[in-house]
């Protein structure tokens, strides 16, 4: 047993000390961002804001620096004995390059900087798995698959690491009364985490000429995938289809949900396709799923892009919808490559993957540029409509917007203020802010509705000692609180409530006989239109009365919340607080 202990051991350190020396830069890295994150872990009370963003920004762009470092090791490692003026050429010009992205494009925390953080990331690791095997060698989706296993088993072994040091240092800790920080525990995570896996990872990559068997398909990735993943891909897709025949009848396009929802299905199954693609020639299942799979999902997709139209359509482009589009675009290019193709070489997924995700976060044509044009373009053709532009200057409009025209503009400068600039927004005079809406466009900014692209937030609370209620011919009373995703059924005497959140229903029945069925999304919406944005109304204006089968209700609201899409106008209840009194009438 000791002897198996040593050799494990051994062979642990033999692999760290292999990665140290192939990957001795890209380690420096990943430790000196441990280490600045440890000092902010210990240091966060005595340093200021700042500071903070300063300390936090440094450590992303040496984070950028590991991918950065990998694909110069792996651009390196193609070529026979390469110079050391090159690759010191190479490095410095690395460096010269972080030090500009933080100077330049990484100024902030805001929506641009991250966004464009992240896609650059994906972009620098899709090339790092690209550079050895472009342009002509073969197995490129066996080594993906080998990374991918090593990088699970080396996070495996690491949460178990973590778990067996955190309980020998809380065991210490108890059994001596030291009083250790808890900041320690998080400190053994940042290492564990941050040094020794990236170094246990990097040991198990391949050589650049070192060829990945056709053999060596993991057997548990390879059943997970053909038995598990691959017949419930089959089992969404008939849903979908049955959902898009529901569509075609009916003729009601779906909302913005169904986009996202095909679009995370269609991403899965592209990958499933890349890692099945070498078992084609051995497994029937997997030849009649690569042949076919990718025409069947073609139509869903036609479908996620006139749901991605009708919101475009209303509300231009944002970022998100940019990303979203850039993504569903992509995903249908391969899937239409996969189904023109005979023999398809699955490393241009990823060559093109980089390229999107690089070109939607560069440029003029990014998703900021584009969708600071959308946006400006809404913008004019809402002032226009009213004719308040002259001489590119705002004027005020003749007459009364329309409450919807308010909402949308209050909503592109809040987008603009948010995450861009007021600059940016066509003919706002200088040095405009959001308190300066009434006197420039004659309404108030909507500070009280956040407005977003698809649904507007509502809430209203009954001021509270408003009034007295008269409730002498009421014989049952209740106490009632609704939720998005809460059912419930209670019983008093002979009678029980229920509510579905699905369905947004309230039943009541009398000894199992279902007596009263009120639809409380209806009844919200009738009492919201009523109240014409009056934030505190009284208890009058947020009461209510049905009936039902010999009896009569009175609905008394304390507090309603939830959202309002935009498109339909139809009221979604978050949270809703309210009496029910109700009247036997028989």
């Amino acid at each position: 047993m000791n002897k198996r202990i040593v050799a494990l051991f051994k062979t642990l350190m033999d692999k760290l000390s292999s990665s140290l020396k192939r990957f001795p830069e890209t380690i420096l890295l990943a430790a000196l961002v441990v280490f600045i994150l440890i000092y902010v872990n210990h240091m966060r009370s005595d340093l200021t804001n700042s500071q903070m963003e300063m300390l936090q920004r440094l450590s992303m762009v040496l984070a950028l620096g590991i991918p950065v470092t990998l694909c110069i090791k792996a651009l390196f490692g193609r070529i026979t004995s390469p110079k050391a003026v090159s690759k010191a050429i190479a490095y410095m010009s690395a460096a010269a390059g972080l030090v500009l992205y933080y100077l330049f494009l990484l100024k902030d925390f805001e929506m641009v900087a991250v966004t464009r953080y992240i896609a650059i990331n994906l972009a620098l690791y899709i090339t790092f798995t690209l550079i050895p095997y472009f342009y002509k060698r073969e197995n490129y989706e066996l080594y993906v698959i080998k990374l991918f296993t090593g990088f699970f088993i080396t996070y495996l072994y690491s949460a178990v690491l973590f778990l067996g040091l955190v309980a020998m240092l809380f065991t210490v800790d108890t059994l001596f009364a030291l009083e250790m920080s808890e900041k320690l525990y998080f400190d053994i995570w940042l290492i564990v985490a941050g040094v020794f896996a990236p170094a246990y990872f990097l040991a198990g990559i391949p050589q650049h000429r070192e060829e990945v068997p056709s053999d060596c398909y993991p057997k548990v990735f390879k059943v997970l995938l053909l038995y598990i993943v691959m017949p419930l891909l089959i089992a969404y897709s008939a849903i979908l289809y049955v959902y898009f025949a529901k569509i075609v009848i009916t003729r009601q396009w779906p909302d913005g949900m169904v986009s996202h929802l095909v679009l995370w299905y269609s991403f899965i199954s592209i990958l499933v396709l890349f890692f099945v693609y070498q078992l084609r020639k051995t497994n029937q299942w997997v030849r009649i799923f690569v042949s076919y799979f990718p025409k069947l999902i073609i139509p869903l997709l036609a479908m996620m892009f006139v749901s991605m139209g009708i919101r475009i359509n209303a509300y231009g482009i944002t970022e998100n919808r940019y990303f979203v589009l850039a993504a569903g675009l992509w995903v249908t290019g391969s899937f239409i490559y996969h189904a023109l193709k005979r023999d398809v070489r699955n490393v241009f997924l990823p060559v093109s993957l980089a390229l999107v995700a690089v070109l939607a976060v560069t440029g003029p044509w990014s998703a900021y540029g584009i969708s600071k044009l959308s946006q400006n373009d809404r913008f004019e053709g809402i002032l226009n409509k009213y004719e308040m532009i002259r001489s590119n200057s705002i004027v005020k409009a003749a007459g009364d917007l329309a409450d919807e025209d308010k909402r949308e503009i209050s909503a592109i400068i809040k987008y603009f203020n948010r995450y861009h600039s007021l600059d940016d927004l066509k003919y706002l005079p200088g040095n405009f802010t959001p308190e300066d809406m009434k006197e420039l466009f004659g309404f108030e900014y909507n500070y009280g509705r956040w407005p977003s692209n698809e649904k507007n937030y509502y809430y209203y609370h009954t001021i509270e000692n408003d009034a007295l209620l008269e409730i002498g011919e009421y014989d049952y009373f209740a106490d009632l609180s609704v939720y998005r995703h809460a059912d419930f059924e209670g019983a008093s005497g002979p009678l029980s409530v229920s509510y579905t959140a699905d369905t947004g229903e309230l039943k009541i029945l009398e000894k199992g006989q279902e007596v009263y069925r009120g639809d409380l999304s209806a009844i919200v919406s009738e009492l919201c239109r009523d109240l014409d944005n009056n934030r505190n109304p009284t208890v009058d204006q947020m009461s209510c009365r049905d009936t039902g089968q010999n009896l009569e209700i009175l609905y008394v609201f304390k507090t309603i919340n939830g959202w309002e899409d935009v498109l339909s106008g139809r009221l979604e209840i978050e949270s809703a607080e309210l009496y029910v009194f109700i009247k036997l009438t028989r």
